[in-house]
C-alpha cells in the first residue's frame, strides 16, 4: 500500500465557496505557474470568480489571495453546462482554452483564456462554436494533456479518448476517437482525477480504495489506454465519499467539501516511471545529446582552425554568433582563444561520459527531497564526478507552467542530459537558465561555466535556431 496523497500542506475552510440551496459551485483549475489558477463558477447564476493561489502554500490560511483577480456573471453558461480548461498550446499556460459543453444539447464552444484580464470575462473570445454527436448528458471530460480529452460516462463505464483539434473553428473539436473501451467496475461512484505526467487517479468513493494507472500514449482501437496500475491504497477514514478532488499542478491535489466550504491541500508522491520506460526513454535522450555534443565538436574545431582566415563560410559564421550569444566568449578576459579552448576542453569531457554512459540514475521524489534537502525538487540534479539522478519531473506530458517542473519534450530532455553532464564533470554552477534575462548579460567567465549555456548553445551551432528550451518545454 503506497498513499498517493501522504502528505497534507494545508487545510482552510472557505465561508463563501460552498454549495447551498439553489447555489451549486463547480471549481475548475486553469493551470498557470506559482500555485496555479482556479474558476469558482456557479451554475444556476453564471456568476464566477478567478482565483490566484499563493506562491506558498501557508498550513492554517486560505491558499488563494484576498481578493478575486476578475468576477462576474457568465451570460449563457448555466445549470447543464460543463467547463473544462485545455492548454491553448502545449507548455503555454499565459494564454489557454475553456471548452464549455452543453450537456441536454450538445453544443460545444471554445473560449480563448487569458490571464492578463483583471476585470470582466475572463474568456471573452470564442474560437469554436460547434456540436457533438455522441457526448452529451451523463458524460464527463477530463484534459490529458497534449490534445487528448478522455470522454467517460460513470453510469455504463464506457470511456473513449479523443484526440482535441484546436485548429478546427465551426466543427467538432474531438473528431478523432483514439481509444473506446467499457469499464465493469468503474462506473458510477468513482472519481477519476488527471495527474500529469500520464497519471490518472480512480478513487472509488464506496469503499474508499484509491488506484493510479499509467496512460499509455500509444495504444489506439479497442483497449484500454490505462493499462499500468503504479500506486494503490485505501483511503477509508482518511478521506470521507463526496469530496470533489482537484489537480492544481506541482504536485499538488485540492481536496474540496461543497457542502461545508472545507479544503486540503495534499502533496502528491509522484512516483517513478517504469524501470525499463524511463531507461528506454533516457537511452534515446542520451543518444540525441550526444549527437548535439559531437556536431558542436566538430564545428567548434573547424572554428578553431578556421579562426585566422579572412575568408569563412557560413558555419563558421553561425558558429561565432553562438559562441556570443550564449558564452559571451569575445568579451572573455583571457581573450576569445581562451575561452574557446575551455569550451572545447568542457565539450570533449561531456562527450567522454555521454558515450558510456556513467552514473545516470532514476531516483524517487522522496529521495530527491532528501538530497536537495529542500520541500521542492527538479528533473534533475548532479554530484560532481558521482552521478546524475533524474527525478519524477523528468518525464513527458505534463503542463503545469513552472520551467523547472514541466514534462519536457525529446529536445529539452537531451538538453537536460547535457546540462546535467556539465556539472558532473567539473565545477560549473548554474548562473542562469537560459529563459531568464540574467542569461543573455553574464560575465563571460560565468557564461563559459554555465550549465545551460552548453545545452542551448549545442542546439544552435547543430540548427541555427536560438531555443531557450525552459520557455518551450515541450520542444
Amino acid at each position: 500500500m503506497n498513499d498517493p496523497l501522504k502528505v497534507q500542506l494545508n487545510e482552510h475552510t472557505w465561508t463563501t465557496i460552498k454549495n447551498g440551496p439553489g447555489i451549486t459551485h463547480h471549481l475548475i483549475p486553469l493551470g498557470g505557474a506559482q500555485g496555479g489558477e482556479l474558476l469558482d463558477w456557479i451554475e444556476q447564476t453564471g456568476e464566477y470568480d478567478v482565483w490566484v493561489a499563493e506562491p506558498e502554500v501557508a498550513p492554517t490560511a486560505d491558499p488563494y489571495k484576498n481578493a478575486a483577480r476578475t468576477s462576474g456573471s457568465f451570460q449563457t453558461i448555466r445549470t447543464g453546462h460543463l467547463l473544462l480548461h485545455v492548454a491553448h498550446t502545449p507548455g503555454n499556460w499565459f494564454a489557454g482554452n475553456v471548452l464549455d459543453l452543453n450537456r441536454p444539447t450538445k453544443a460545444v464552444r471554445i473560449y480563448r483564456y487569458h490571464r492578463g484580464i483583471t476585470s470582466g470575462n475572463p474568456i471573452p473570445t470564442k474560437v469554436n462554436q460547434a456540436s457533438f454527436s455522441t457526448i452529451g448528458t451523463g458524460h464527463t471530460l477530463i484534459y490529458l494533456d497534449h490534445d487528448r480529452v478522455l470522454d467517460w460516462q460513470p453510469a455504463t463505464g464506457r470511456a473513449r479518448v479523443w484526440l482535441y483539434d484546436r485548429s478546427r473553428t465551426t466543427t467538432d473539436p474531438l473528431p478523432t476517437r483514439l481509444t473506446d473501451i467499457t469499464w465493469v467496475t468503474i462506473r458510477t461512484g468513482y472519481q477519476l482525477l488527471y495527474l500529469g505526467g500520464d497519471l490518472m487517479l480512480f478513487w472509488d468513493e464506496t469503499d474508499g480504495g484509491v488506484y493510479i494507472y499509467r496512460y499509455d500514449r500509444s495504444l489506439s482501437g479497442n483497449i484500454d489506454p490505462f493499462p499500468d496500475l503504479v500506486m494503490e491504497d485505501s483511503w477509508s477514514g482518511e478521506i470521507p465519499a463526496g469530496r470533489l478532488l482537484h489537480y492544481l499542478g506541482g504536485d499538488r491535489v485540492l481536496e474540496w467539501d461543497p457542502t461545508t466550504g472545507k479544503e486540503r491541500i495534499w502533496d502528491f508522491d509522484r512516483p517513478k516511471m517504469a524501470d525499463a520506460a524511463f531507461q528506454a526513454m533516457l537511452n534515446s535522450d542520451i543518444a540525441r545529446a550526444l549527437t548535439w555534443v559531437n556536431a558542436t565538436r566538430a564545428a567548434l574545431a573547424a572554428y578553431q582552425a578556421d579562426l585566422s582566415s579572412s575568408t569563412h563560410d557560413p558555419q563558421w559564421h553561425l558558429t561565432d554568433g553562438a559562441l556570443l550569444t550564449h558564452f559571451h566568449a569575445h568579451h572573455h578576459p583571457d581573450g576569445l582563444e581562451s575561452g574557446l579552448l575551455t569550451i572545447m576542453d568542457t565539450f570533449d569531457a561531456v562527450a567522454d561520459r555521454l558515450v558510456h554512459k556513467k552514473s545516470f540514475f532514476q531516483v524517487s521524489k522522496e529521495e530527491a527531497l532528501a538530497d536537495l534537502t529542500r520541500p521542492h525538487y527538479t528533473r534533475a540534479y548532479s554530484a560532481k564526478n558521482t552521478y546524475t539522478r533524474f527525478t519524477p519531473a523528468y518525464r513527458p506530458f505534463d503542463t503545469i507552467g513552472n520551467p523547472s517542473l514541466d514534462g519536457a519534450g525529446d529536445l529539452l530532455r537531451a538538453a537536460i542530459v547535457i546540462h546535467e553532464t556539465v556539472h558532473f564533470v567539473g565545477d560549473n554552477p548554474d548562473s542562469a537558465a537560459e529563459w531568464h534575462p540574467a542569461y543573455n548579460t553574464l560575465d563571460p567567465a560565468k557564461a563559459i561555466a554555465n550549465p545551460s549555456s552548453y545545452a542551448t548553445f549545442s542546439h544552435h551551432v547543430l540548427t541555427a535556431e536560438d531555443l531557450r528550451f525552459g520557455n518551450e518545454p515541450w520542444r
